[in-house]
């Protein structure tokens, strides 16, 4: 009780926390201009919604990355063989603008593809991407051209992990923040401008979630959910603001879902016997304070698919994804399950206003009510094949990917440009 009431009182008393936001309607990064999966800003979809069409096709290799939108053009990041690509299509058309490629060794142990698994993200004109060999490569994003290259594996022994490395890079303030988890170092910081190291943190071994940033009383830091557990570093040296361990027991297990920034705190999860926690976030004279109010297992335990919030409510995928997902509303305050929705698999969310687009594993994409009461779908259309990738949603607009395929549809009520 003494958790809730401070959670209660901490509503009241503490400054608001607030995600870096980048002007509607781009979609440069993991996650989209908020790093939560929401597009707040954007049309509000509504009930007039009734079909979705497809503008344009393209036919793309293999990955898992997720694609970007950004300066009317859509990027995706793929494997064609033993090359890599990024490829910058017109929004419009789909035609292919440019493309730069280069060779890639990775092979995958577990037969899980050998494409890209990291995300793009756009600032200042440059898109950085992460090959899951190490390679880090700074692109000119009107001409396709190299800026600048580096190789985590060679520079800090960088693990391969069980799939290869993963961290989508965070941009902010002319800085790239990655999950590394070498040998001696935890995450980095390079410029943006000239790839240049800036900082390097203590160890902490690398997983798959990929950093966020924490803005408090403009304080910057970035927010990680490593091996061991959550980690809070101060944005400008890499100096530890916060650690708690949240770690699974087992070895054979990773940490997915990206931390989930929210208005006065930080939401975890991951599978594998770890379960869900919320931290509260309090702004102090000294910087600021950082205290769990709960975890619990078995509430919504995600396997790589980060959830979206709507007021208290968290909507998210719930279980291992190979052994079926559950899709779910909790409510953040305790971790309460308010429903649980059948028959609908593993997938990823975007939520818009009151509304929440889901793509799934089979290609689905639905158009839910974001609502505590029940699960209704208002829209549900087969429009890709299989496949695990986000996807970007902007004016309207949702570019998406599966085994083979990037496609454009037109939600019908994005506002003319």
């Amino acid at each position: 009780m003494k958790n809730l009431s401070a959670f209660k009182s901490s509503l009241i008393v503490s400054s608001l926390l607030l995600c870096a936001k980048v002007a509607y309607p781009k979609w440069e990064n993991w996650l989209g201009p908020n790093y939560n999966g929401t597009a707040d800003g954007n049309p509000v979809i509504t009930h007039e919604l009734k079909d979705i069409t497809q503008t344009w096709g393209k036919s793309v290799g293999t990955g898992w990355s997720s694609p970007i939108i950004s300066a009317k053009m859509a990027f995706l990041h793929d494997r064609v063989g033993d090359q890599e690509n990024l490829t910058a299509y017109d929004m419009e058309s789909g035609k292919e603008v440019w493309r730069f490629s280069f060779e890639s060794n990775y092979r995958d142990d577990f037969g899980m593809e050998n494409g890209p698994r990291s995300t793009p993200a756009i600032s200042q004109g440059i898109v950085i991407i992460h090959s899951p060999q190490g390679l880090v490569h700074a692109i000119e994003t009107k001409t396709g051209k190299l800026r600048w290259v580096k190789d985590f594996s060679a520079d800090f022994n960088s693990a391969k992990g069980f799939f290869g490395r993963c961290s989508s890079p965070l941009i902010q303030q002319g800085k790239v923040f990655f999950d590394v988890g070498g040998t001696h170092v935890g995450l980095i910081a390079l410029s943006l401008s000239s790839g240049e190291y800036l900082w390097k943190s203590k160890r902490y071994g690398n997983d798959y979630a990929s950093v966020v940033p924490l803005l408090t009383n403009n304080r910057s830091s970035i927010v990680a959910f490593m091996r061991e557990g959550l980690v809070v570093l101060n944005a400008e040296n890499g100096q530890e603001i916060f650690f708690e361990k949240f770690q699974s027991p087992i070895n054979a297990s990773v940490n997915a879902a990206t931390p989930l920034i929210l208005k006065n705190g930080i939401f975890l999860s991951s599978c594998y016997e770890v379960g869900a926690g919320y931290w509260n976030v309090l702004s102090v004279k000294s910087g600021i304070k950082i205290m769990n109010l709960w975890r619990k297992k078995g509430v919504l335990d995600c396997h790589y698919s980060t959830p979206v919030q709507k007021g208290d409510f968290l909507f998210g995928f719930h279980g291992r994804q190979e052994r079926g997902s559950l899709l779910r509303c909790i409510r953040l305050s305790d971790g309460e399950v308010m429903w649980t929705a059948p028959g609908i698999g593993t997938g990823h969310l975007v939520r818009i206003a009151d509304k929440i687009l889901c793509l799934t594993e089979k290609g689905e994409l639905l158009l839910f009510k974001a609502q505590s009461s029940g699960f209704e779908i208002e829209l549900r259309q087969q429009i890709l094949g299989a496949g695990r990738s986000h996807f970007a949603y902007s004016d309207g607009k949702v570019v998406a990917r599966d085994k083979r395929r990037l496609v454009c549809l037109k939600l019908g009520n994005g506002r003319d440009r």
